[in-house]
């Protein structure tokens, strides 16, 4: 009886170490019939009355080896009523034809999913899941394989969101067995965990076997390792997430803004996770992002462009925009092209911009002394004939802006502006028969500019700024 009431002292251990379970938790235990589940059931079920818990089980059953899955599913059913748990279950038919994932993706996705909504029906704080020491160990090389970086290498957090525990993260499975053993506990075992087309079965069946011939130790070494990691990497992270807070600025939920004056004298290492943590806060998470998506979002903010963009996973895009970076999960449609016939002094409505615009002829004693605002134009209406046009920005555009002689390509002048692509589409331009006369909301052409004794004099104004911007 010692060795098994070492294996549950050590899970206690585990429980506490992380701050798993609260007195009067109740906790969703997964399980498939397995060993590993088997021992996690039977140690909580231990454990429950001093930890002050409440247990239900949860059984998923993937209905992609009709007997074998069935014969499961009753194993299951049958434990619940030895413990006298409740028991929750359900049947799936996967098909991944259209989809992008292996099966083993989607297999996982679907049975989380299922647990979540166990937990959410019956109101539980937790849900355990059987992952032990073993499991660590395979992630770790099954990922330094793939070329993961640090926190790919903290392998599997023995608690992550959503209230996910992994009490047995820290006994190997011999321990497990040898627990099982002792306490006459049966299972059933998963004929798929023996083919080695699976990496992981692989790297269980034939690597780690080689590896233990070098070093005996290296299920343990492997899961210090990953402690190891894991700790760098929350504190780098909550370090980057200083830095983003203090740096960046939040555009919306879907958008950060990094200022790149800032953001190039971190040191490389730190750079990659700021990144990491923009991509993070934006997307939700960091599925399927890469250490190539890293720096691929590196190689566009040093670039030589002022604006570059690189798309990564699910939607997601970083731009380089002038002085900045922007982290955007949201797509934005091709802005409308809009084109306003303004036949003389009157409002118009301006459906796409979201406003009206207001033409009204005045006098020079009406002018007030301050002749800049954002939205309002004050125009010399002897050089003005109607109709004027209203539209966003055409390739070749031209005009003088006031305080210059020369003419001057629209696009040059927005790129000294720092304008972005995006933004320059949507800006209206205010045209007299083709020819610029207001770049509205920025500057007017300075061949429409008042002077002393105009006798005309067109104020052109918004009621207030375009919804566009």
């Amino acid at each position: 009886m010692g060795a098994e009431k070492e294996t549950i002292r050590q899970v206690r251990r585990t429980i506490t170490k992380y701050n798993m379970i609260g007195r009067g938790d109740l906790t969703v235990v997964t399980v498939s019939g397995g060993p590993d589940s088997v021992c996690l059931l039977d140690i909580l079920y231990e454990l429950k009355d001093e930890l002050a818990i409440e247990l239900v089980i949860a059984h998923f059953n993937h209905g992609f080896r009709p007997d074998e899955d069935e014969a499961e599913t009753r194993f299951v059913e049958s434990l619940a009523r030895s413990y006298n748990l409740s028991f929750e279950e359900k049947t799936a038919n996967l098909d991944i034809k259209n989809e992008n994932s292996s099966f083993e993706e989607v297999a996982r996705h679907a049975r989380y999913e299922f647990f979540e909504e166990v937990k959410e029906r019956l109101r539980a704080q937790k849900v355990a899941v059987g992952h032990n020491l073993n499991d660590q160990a395979e992630t770790v090389l099954m990922r330094l394989l793939r070329g993961s970086g640090p926190s790919g290498l903290g392998g599997i957090p023995p608690c992550r969101d959503k209230g996910i525990i992994r009490p047995l993260v820290e006994i190997s499975r011999d321990e497990i067995e040898s627990y099982l053993d002792r306490r006459g506990l049966s299972y059933v075992t998963d004929s798929s965990n023996l083919e080695t087309r699976y990496l992981r079965n692989k790297i269980r069946l034939e690597l780690l076997p080689r590896l233990k011939r070098y070093q005996p130790r290296i299920i343990e070494l492997l899961g210090q390792t990953a402690e190891i990691m894991r700790n760098d990497e929350a504190w780098l992270e909550e370090k980057a997430a200083d830095w983003v807070k203090v740096k960046a600025e939040k555009k919306a939920e879907t958008e950060i803004h990094i200022p790149l004056s800032s953001f190039f004298k971190l040191p490389c290492a730190f750079k990659n996770r700021v990144v990491r943590y923009a991509i993070k806060i934006i997307k939700g998470d960091l599925r399927g992002v890469s250490l190539r998506h890293i720096e691929a979002v590196n190689r566009v903010a040093s670039g030589k462009k002022p604006q570059a963009q690189v798309n990564l996973s699910n939607g997601l895009t970083v731009k380089k925009i002038y002085d900045k970076m922007v982290f955007n999960i949201t797509e934005k449609e091709e802005p409308e092209d809009f084109n306003y016939f303004l036949n003389g002094p009157g409002t118009f409505q301006l459906k796409v911009l979201g406003c009206a615009v207001l033409l009204k002829e005045i006098q020079e004693q009406a002018l007030p002394e301050k002749l800049r605002f954002p939205w309002t134009a004050f125009l010399n209406a002897d050089h003005i004939t109607y109709p004027l046009i209203l539209r966003n920005f055409r390739p070749g555009d031209r005009f003088v802006p006031l305080g210059m002689t020369g003419h001057k390509k629209l696009k040059d002048f927005f790129i000294d502006l720092k304008i972005s692509s995006e933004v320059r589409k949507q800006i209206p331009i205010l045209t007299c028969e083709k020819t610029i006369i207001w770049v509205c909301g920025i500057r007017i052409d300075d061949r429409f500019k008042v002077t002393p004794g105009v006798k005309k004099i067109l104020k052109v104004s918004f009621n207030k700024q375009p919804a566009i911007f």
